[in-house]
């Protein structure tokens, strides 16, 4: 019953617009992408965001191909 109630939230739950970006370890540099719309930052907090909001992960992937191909990311 509990699964059902669990699986009926998530159904009827209003669909969130993606939010990805890539962002940057200080400590490291290395690069990650992100998803800001679940509501949760990263952990630990010593980043950088290096992009504006995405709407698919295909398109993130993408900006940070292109910021490791400009040496900005170690990884």
């Amino acid at each position: 019953m509990l699964l059902g109630a669990v699986g009926a939230f998530f159904v009827l739950s209003p669909a969130r617009a993606a939010d990805f970006r890539v962002i940057q370890w200080n400590a490291s540099r290395a690069c990650r992408i992100y998803d800001f719309s679940w509501g949760f930052r990263p952990i630990p907090p010593d980043y950088t965001v290096l992009t504006k909001s995405l709407p698919s992960y295909s398109a993130a992937l993408s900006a940070k191909n292109a910021l490791a191909r400009r040496a900005r990311c170690s990884v």
